[in-house]
Parts: structure tokens; sequence; C-alpha cells
């Protein structure tokens, strides 16, 4: 009795301790996450074993990040689990502009080639699970991941010959989007063991940082034909959704899992700070006030060349939209030192057909700040993958994974702020070292993408601001994931 009684007080201590850690976790990801893109703004998975093995995991889900891939899968945990991980992201994206107004260059860095601001990204991840023995055959957790991810800073604009007032930003073109996943679970096992079924609710919280640069025709001659705008619109929300999952073992060597998620709306508030570009031609200006016949007129040529920009915050609002995606997977275990596991998954990339910005202010000309909107219009795809996992000696093990998915993204939207180019083919090959309670794993990523050229310049819901940009787009990256996971 004073045994069980004993057992019992250390789970709870464990619990507590556990789900301090988590909470721990969980605030240090929502100041300090940097992000980077793998399919649409999608990261390529989720824990160091499922990424290892090429995101072909659904079938197998037999660590926390089932959590992720199919939350049925949590009824094969019998500990409790902690899991921490660093992974260290470094894109090689290139793109040579080819952009022209009119038969014009209107200040684009055409005919050479750009990277972005080159770095490499740190992003820490966080999971846990506290099994609750009290309860036959039922295992609840929470965890703490990062499903979605981009970033990418470009110096695109150059505006030599237009005699601005003052300099252009260096870095005008941005995209960041971070979004972190709270993640309670609950998964039931059915059948003796066979039939295993799963549930969970993401409480997710995002942040967007999204900066580009707009050309608006000023009325003026050449090279003064444009009027130079920055926006950058910055916002943060909540959004909730779920996943499901479904897992049945046929036999000791094959079982099969079938899961998805529904997509979830991020309620994203901030503000659009933006920058009208004023000039610095006194001659020009003196010729322009000279013919003026009105009021007016001089008041806006005075406007156009004032000695400081025109700068307006209007406070903003926007839906982002994640996609559903469902998915089927299996796990052969041939032999008792080999599994592997083969996934297939839909994903319903057609929710993010455009992002509408609803604007409440003044523009940086003192007018009413108008609504805009971010054009994707993009496409369903389907991701096929494929792992392995080997076990050299007890504690060793070696892993292996690829996958192939394409992009999401048109031609006519496309821009090198989400630079998911084309088909994309990931090779994975990690190991993963045993140890008494802990695990250590390590795997390396290399991520090639289809090249891409974009040839026609496109204006595809007719307001007035492009939605493409036209050049030539090359990629790779290189990912590295350390993991380290605590079974008690």
């Amino acid at each position: 009795m004073m045994n069980k009684f004993a057992d019992t007080r250390l789970r709870r201590g464990a619990v507590i301790i556990g789900f301090k850690v988590l909470l721990v976790f969980a605030a240090a990801l929502s100041i300090s996450v940097q992000s980077a893109i793998a399919g649409g703004f999608a990261l390529s998975g989720v824990g160091s074993k499922a990424i290892g093995m090429g995101g072909a995991f659904r079938g197998l889900a037999d660590d926390w990040s089932a959590a992720y891939w199919n939350p049925a899968g949590l009824t094969q945990i019998e500990n409790s689990e902690i899991n921490g991980m660093l992974v260290a992201i470094s894109p090689r994206p290139e793109y040579n502009p080819n952009i022209y107004y009119g038969g014009l260059n209107v200040g684009y860095r055409n005919g050479r080639t750009l990277y972005p601001n080159d770095k490499t990204s740190f992003i820490p991840d966080a999971s846990g699970f506290i099994k609750i023995k009290a309860v036959e055959n039922l295992t609840t957790g929470l965890a703490v991941y990062i499903p979605y991810g981009l970033g990418s800073e470009w110096d695109l604009y150059n505006p030599i010959g237009m005699d601005l007032a003052n300099p252009y930003p260096k870095y005008d073109h941005k995209g960041d989007l971070q979004i972190i996943d709270i993640h309670p679970t609950v998964a039931k096992a059915f059948m003796d063991g066979k039939l295993s079924v799963g549930a969970g609710l993401s409480i997710q919280r995002g942040s967007l940082t999204f900066a580009q640069t707009h050309l608006k025709p000023s009325g003026l001659p050449i090279p003064h034909q444009n009027l130079v705008i920055s926006t950058e619109l910055k916002g943060d929300g909540w959004g909730v959704g779920a996943n499901f999952g479904v897992l049945y073992k046929f036999s000791k060597k094959l079982q099969v899992g079938l899961s998805g998620r529904t997509g979830t709306t991020l309620k994203l508030k901030g503000h659009a700070n933006q920058g009208l570009f004023t000039f610095n031609d006194e001659t020009l200006k003196n010729i322009l006030l000279g013919s003026m016949y009105t009021a007016a007129e001089s008041a806006q040529i005075r406007f156009l060349f004032a000695p400081q920009n025109h700068t307006s915050s209007p406070s903003a609002k926007a839906d982002l939209k994640t996609p559903a995606d469902i998915g089927i997977g299996f796990a052969l275990k041939p032999i008792d030192k080999l599994t592997v596991t083969g996934d297939l998954a839909y994903t319903k990339w057609n929710v993010a057909d455009s992002i509408l910005i609803k604007l409440t202010g003044t523009a940086p000309d003192g007018s009413p700040a108008e609504n805009s909107v971010l054009m994707f219009n993009w496409k369903n795809t389907v991701r096929f993958s494929l792992g392995a996992e080997y076990w050299i000696v007890n504690p060793l093990a070696l892993r292996l994974g690829f996958y192939s998915d394409p992009s999401p993204i048109p031609d006519e939207t496309f821009t090198p702020l989400i630079p998911d180019l084309g088909t994309k083919t990931s090779f994975n090959i990690g190991s993963a070292l045993k140890f008494s309670g802990l695990e250590l794993s390590y795997n390396f990523e290399y991520l090639s993408f289809a090249n891409r050229t974009i040839s026609t310049l496109t204006d595809v819901n007719g307001d007035g601001v492009y939605d493409s940009y036209p050049g030539d787009y090359k990629s790779k990256l290189y990912a590295s994931h350390i993991s380290l996971s605590y079974r008690f």
C-alpha cells in the first residue's frame, strides 16, 4: 500500500514538473522562434525521428510527435515523455529579377543574381506527454511545436536616378511568419491494442510581418513617373483547429495509419506602417510650381517634393488561413531491426486564395486608408514520403528519409517572399542513441527545389498592384535537427 502511495506521489510530481517544463518552453518559443519554409509556408514536419524518416510517420507514430502526425499513435508510448529539439535551417534561394513596367526599368535590380539577407535560422521546439495510468488504455498529453513558418528579407528595389529625398530601406521586401501550436491530445486503444484512435486540439498563436514596395503613377515626367510607397504589415493573433487519427495493427509486422487536420483561421491584428517617399529635385519642383494654376495643384507639388517622407500607421486586421490535410501511411517491419514506412498526404492549400487586409486610419497622403488584398490563388498538393529505421546495435539506430512535394504557388502570384519554387525533393540521414531514459538523435536534411522562371507581370484582381515578380529563381536548403528526449 505504501509503495503504491509513493508511486502515486512520484507520478504526480513528475506530472507537475513535466507541465512546468512545457510552459517554460512555450514561453521561450513565443519570444525567440525564427522560421524558414518548406512546402508553401509549412515546415518539413515535426519531430527529429519523423523528419529523419522523410515525414513517412502516419503509419508508425511511435513517439511524442504522433500528436502532430497521427494522435492515435500516442497509445504506443509506454512512458511520459519530454522532448527538446533545436533545428538549424540554412536556406539558399537565388533570384534574378526581370521586372519592367511598360518596358521601363523602374528601379528593380534587374539582370543580376540576388540573395536574401543570408542567415541561419535556429528554431527551438519542445513537447511532452504525461501518461495517466489511472485510466485504462487512455493516453493524454500536451505538445508544443511549430508547424508553419517562413523567413526571408530581400534587397530588390534600388531607386537610383529617382532623386528620392531620403534613403530607401536596404531590405525592402520581407516575409516573416511564425506559428506555434499548443496541442492537448487524447488517444485510446481498443481490440486488445489492435485499433487506436486519437484527437487533438490545435491552439495556435501566429505572428506575421510582410513588407513590400509598391509603385503608383505620379503624373510627373521620367524618372519621377512613379511614387514609391513602402508598406510593412505587422500583426499577431490566435486560431483554433483540430486533428484526428486512426491506427490499425494488422500484425506485428504491419500497421496502417490514417490521419488529418482541420484548417485554422488566425485572427491577426496589428498595424500597417506605410511610407510615401518624396522627391529631391528643386529644379523640377520650381518648374512645376511655375506652371500651376490653382492653390491645390501647388500644394500637391510641395507635398511630393517635401524634405521628409510622409508616413502613417493605420490599424490592420487580417485572417490568415492554414490548410486542412489528410494522409495515409504504413509501417512495415520485415525483420526485428528494420522498419520501413511510407506516406501519401493531400493538403488543401487552396484555402490560401488571398488575404484581405482591413485598414482603419489614414494613408500617407492623408486620405482614408484603403483595404488591400494579398493574392495567392494556391493549388492543392500531394506529398509522397518514404522512410526507414535500422538498429545497427541495440542502443544505436540509423534513419533515412525521402519525400517529394510540389509547390502550391502558381506563376501568377509567385514572389521571392515565399520561395517555394516548385517540386521539392528531400533527402534525410540521421541517427539515434538510446541510454537509460534518454534518447539523443540527429538528422541532416538536404532539400532541392525545381527551378522556376516567371515571365509575365500579373495583376490577378485588377487592383493596380502586381502580384507576380518576373525573373529566374533557384533554391536549395540545408537543415540539421538535434533532439533530446527524456522518458520517465
